[in-house]
């Protein structure tokens, strides 16, 4: 029996077997119960009357029960035509019917760009509104649907005018349980687009790959079996193409020695382990050499889900021998500035010490390390510090772009030498760089030739020897202004006067002029008498100071050393007093250079002498 007809039956045989039941009950039931004719007639008629009105509300029930079914049915079927066709719309979808033609719904149609008057359609028709090429697949797709029930799914593309966009549509179908063919065409022009665009894309990066000639890129499937290998790794390794692809990683370019280790490490990222780090690695080419590389790896999942390894190398061969070229002309260069003579200097804009060859500790004591992050001019005597100060104040405002002069180094022992400081700026990096050379000697030497000259221009031109002498205590100051200089003259009692003390107290002056020659009694006294070098290196506890002491330290006297000068016979003539501010011995270096001025002091002094 049909589906639809069972309700129905099942409701007649229901009524049949209701309305049976009733009549053959009741009338029983009357019969047994009523005798009086008369009544039990009027009795049936009631019961009649009584039947029916139960009857019309049963099927009253019935009635307004299967039509407030149908009624929601169809409400139901409505909403959900209605979030069909929404979808429908979004998705760019649209449905068909075919039994002998095509029944096309409005959105399909809308697709099709046809008019609502094409609802329906041959194959034929189909066919013709489709691009030519795509003609014969979506027929035999088709014939296959209705001859077989195959279901379809083919993409195709619409014949349009050149100007017009391509519109790409994907026609769908399938037999139902009864044969009816359904199906739907969408539009997937936005997805074929992004596809080419997509296949493009790839493309132009393999062919990136392809044709980068340092950029060595290989693929490795899970067994570590080369899946991709390009032109640049051919390059960098020297196996082709044909020779690489199917054989492990390890055998191609991983060196004996790191094998196992690569291997582990690889197994532990499939696993879910920590990716291997990007690192310069050395491998190894196909004739054995090794190679530096810097590598880069990635884990990709492929169509089938399945992890690949990619790697992607960068060769640094070249980089690496010039940075070993670079490390060995350093290692000359730093030879080099550690074996001059001259002091290398390197300083920040502010004149502070960045960089020092070992020549700095022998010029001024100090070693190069401790003197690092301080100023230059920490290193310079007060005035010329001032001076240097000066010259990066200028460099700073752009006013000059190098600084160079003459300046007096403190050592670390306490002597001024003179040194030439030469420093070049640098625009790139606002840093100082240049050399201090040593030039105290030749320094000395001229001034000492500009005193032997003066002297004789006095002479000549027969300027008292207060004033001679005056003037060669002077330039002896000049030359090491930490010397206070005095120069006295032994006269006929074996006394020493006062000739010149330009930088002495007046009091002090005083108290040492007319000092005895004699042992033991002040520096002076005691190198006029013993015609020796004298050196008090402390007065405050020196005992040839006794008698002196006082005066001494009351003028910020607190060392000094004496020596004599004498004439052609050895006899001693004078002497030169060298005075400190604070306890100090001479340095060998200011014993010589005060030799020579006593050699000029005894020139003049014999000078005159002879003129009068």
């Amino acid at each position: 029996m049909r589906s639809e007809l069972t309700a129905p039956v099942r409701l007649a045989g229901a009524y049949i077997l209701f309305s049976s039941v009733w009549i053959f009950a009741s009338d029983s039931l009357l019969m047994a119960m009523v005798n009086d004719r008369a009544l039990n007639s009027q009795l049936q008629t009631a019961k009649g009357v009584f039947f029916v009105l139960l009857s019309s509300l049963l099927i009253f029930y019935l009635s307004y029960r299967n039509r407030r079914a149908q009624h929601e049915l169809l409400n139901a079927l409505a909403h959900n035509s209605r979030l069909l066709q929404h979808t429908q719309r979004n998705a760019a979808l649209g449905s068909w019917e075919y039994d002998g033609h095509m029944h096309w719904s409005p959105e399909a149609l809308q697709l099709l760009g046809r008019d609502p008057g094409c609802e329906y359609s041959s194959t034929e028709q189909l066919l013709s509104w489709l691009y030519p090429a795509e003609r014969p697949t979506l027929q035999r797709a088709l014939q296959g649907l209705r001859e077989q029930h195959t279901p379809m799914a083919t993409s195709v593309r619409l014949h349009q005018p050149p100007q017009q966009q391509v519109t790409w549509l994907m026609l769908r179908g399938e037999a139902d349980a009864n044969g009816q063919i359904l199906g739907t065409v969408q539009d997937i022009s936005t997805q074929k687009r992004d596809e080419t665009a997509l296949r493009e894309s790839e493309q132009r990066f393999r062919q990136l790959f392809e044709q980068t000639p340092r950029i060595a890129v290989q693929g490795y499937d899970r067994e570590r079996r080369v899946i991709y290998w390009n032109q640049a790794s051919t390059q960098l390794y020297g196996y082709s193409l044909q020779e690489a692809m199917g054989r492990r990683l390890e055998e191609l370019i991983i060196p004996p020695a790191a094998r196992s280790k690569a291997i582990s490490a690889i197994n532990r990222w499939l696993l879910g382990g920590p990716p291997i780090a990007a690192a310069e690695l050395q491998l190894q080419r196909k004739d054995g050499s090794k190679v530096w590389v810097y590598s880069t790896h990635s884990m990709l999942p492929n169509s089938r889900d399945q992890l690949e390894l990619y790697c992607i190398d960068i060769d640094l061969s070249e980089q690496k021998q010039i940075n070993l070229e670079l490390q060995a002309s350093e290692g000359r260069y730093r030879e080099l500035v550690e074996q001059l003579n001259e002091v290398i200097v390197l300083t920040d804009a502010s004149g502070h010490l960045n960089f020092l060859n070992p020549a700095w500790e022998k010029l001024s004591g100090y070693a190069g390390y401790e003197c690092l992050g301080r100023p230059l001019t920490q290193f310079l005597d007060g005035a010329d510090a001032a001076r240097f100060n000066q010259q990066l104040s200028a460099i700073d405002n752009g006013q000059q772009s190098g600084l160079r002069g003459e300046f007096r180094l403190l050592t670390r022992q306490g002597q001024l030498r003179w040194i030439d400081i030469q420093l070049s700026h640098s625009p790139s990096n606002s840093m100082l760089n240049g050399s201090l050379h040593d030039i105290h000697d030749r320094h000395q030497l001229q001034q000492l030739q500009h005193a032997r000259n003066a002297v004789l221009d006095e002479l000549l031109a027969r300027r008292p020897l207060a004033h001679i002498l005056d003037g060669i205590s002077q330039r002896l100051q000049d030359l090491n202004p930490h010397m206070r200089v005095s120069i006295m003259l032994l006269d006929e009692q074996q006394r020493l006067r006062l000739v010149a003390a330009p930088s002495l107290p007046e009091l002090y002056r005083q108290a040492i002029d007319g000092l005895p020659a004699q042992l033991e009694l002040g520096s002076c006294g005691h190198a006029a008498c013993s015609g020796e070098l004298v050196i008090a290196e402390n007065l405050d506890t020196h005992p040839y100071w006794q008698a002196f002491r006082t005066q001494a330290l009351a003028a910020g006297l607190h060392a000094c050393w004496s020596l004599p000068f004498k004439d052609d016979n050895a006899r001693v003539l004078g002497t030169f007093g060298i005075y400190y501010d604070h306890p100090k011995r001479p340095s060998q270096s200011d014993i010589a250079l005060v030799t020579e001025f006593t050699r000029l002091a005894s020139l003049a002094v014999q000078q005159l002498q002879r003129q009068r």
